[in-house]
């Protein structure tokens, strides 16, 4: 096998067992609730803190990355999210099982980055976005999926314990495959990616980065808006159209699995076709779209409306974010798990917010407002990547959608 078909395989089983330890606690969540005795608001804490942990990490594991090296940062990540796995596995306590989660989310932010930076190492210009597709978007929703659905047989059969370490055990799996078998880049790409890249000439080409602040906030409102649409459909479509609780489920599962083949259009779309640029700024007006379509049409309608929701939704994120390594004249290899680590940052501002502000609005206003402000914040947001300049490398030019 080439080498880097070998690491981006290896990536990709990597990326599963960081999103079925972000899951697979939710099919826990009865049991939970009859063995630590958890209320409702309880069991939403048990996810908050994961996404806690994941959302103030990013940065600092970039940093790490750029200090150590991209494969430790990202073997560190593994055992990290391991660690808090096993722990969460033997919490006989809410506080040790939400100290658990947090560490789980603080090893997967660390991981993230640097995945996505030896991606970038392996696969660069017009490859890039179909390669971080299938890791960002086919690994990320496979291995949600298993850790939603398919860890529910597990739960059943051997109790909440013993699933959550069979979890931890494929996170040691992925940590034994990269410590033994990753493949280094080679030449300059291979350099890069070894640490000691740490200082404040790195810190200034990232957090000086006009264009990367400019595109981090152009998906502010189209990543909350997602998610929301993601946890919030089938409360809308029960409380609403009446639906059924399996019928609005449903609902979950079809954004979730959307994501599939927006991740392969994304990737054609940006790497052979349009650019990243006009894949992004096309991807987030057709979900703004179908946002501001869901108070307008019934269950059947919104069955269809969810899948272009999480197709455009993942189709925008693969694009999005592989961003900073087409920037190659102003963002080096090695920044960017870090310049990554600020896009995540920035959007995780989204990811609070909306669907914060969508659940407000719907109280008092009602399901038209809340709906139509996620299609409008989507559209708001994304104007901001309209400001954002061409890539200095004329190699990259195209990869983004400019002309010179």
């Amino acid at each position: 096998m080439n080498n880097r078909w070998l690491a981006l395989s290896i990536i990709f089983l990597s990326f599963l067992q960081f999103t079925l330890n972000w899951f697979n606690v939710i099919p826990t969540f009865g049991h939970l609730t009859t063995d630590l005795h958890l209320s409702l608001p309880q069991l939403g804490s048990v996810v908050g803190f994961f996404i806690a942990g994941y959302g103030i990490a990013h940065i600092p594991g970039g940093m790490l990355a750029e200090a150590y090296g991209m494969r430790w940062a990202m073997l560190f990540g593994i055992a990290v999210e391991t660690v808090g796995s096993v722990w969460s596995s033997q919490a006989h306590s809410l506080t040790a099982l939400l100290i658990g989660r947090f560490i789980c989310g603080v090893g997967g932010s660390i991981y993230i980055g640097s995945a996505i930076g030896l991606t970038t190492a392996w696969f660069r210009d017009h490859q890039l976005v179909t390669a971080n597709g299938l890791i960002t978007g086919v690994a990320f929703t496979v291995g949600a999926a298993a850790g939603l659905y398919g860890w529910s047989g597990i739960v059943a059969a051997f109790g909440w314990r013993m699933a959550l370490l069979m979890g931890a055990a494929v996170g040691a799996l992925t940590f034994v495959a990269l410590w033994f078998v990753f493949p280094s880049p080679p030449g300059m790409e291979g350099r890069e990616t070894q640490g000691s890249h740490l200082d404040g000439a790195a810190l200034r080409r990232i957090f000086a980065n006009r264009d990367l602040w400019v595109i981090g906030l152009a998906f502010l409102g189209g990543y909350g808006s997602y998610f929301t649409a993601a946890e919030l459909l089938p409360t809308y479509a029960q409380q609403h159209l009446g639906a059924g609780q399996h019928s609005a489920g449903v609902l979950g599962v079809i954004v979730l699995l959307s994501g599939i083949p927006g991740s392969f259009l994304g990737g054609w779309l940006a790497d052979k076709l349009l650019g990243v640029i006009p894949t992004l700024v096309g991807a987030l007006v057709v979900e703004a779209a179908a946002l501001a379509a869901v108070p307008h049409v019934g269950m059947a309608g919104l069955n269809i409306l969810a899948g272009i929701i999480g197709a455009s939704g993942i189709l925008a994120f693969v694009s999005w974010v592989a961003a900073p390594g087409l920037y190659r004249q102003q963002i080096r290899l090695a920044d960017i798990p870090t310049a990554c680590g600020l896009l995540l940052t920035i959007a995780a501002i989204g990811g609070v917010l909306v669907p914060t502000l969508y659940g407000r609005l719907a109280a008092s206003e009602g399901y038209f407002a809340a709906w139509t402000f996620t299609a409008v914040v989507t559209l708001g947001t994304m104007a901001c990547c309209l400001l954002a300049r061409r890539p200095g490398a004329t190699d990259a030019a195209h990869a983004l959608g400019a002309t010179s």
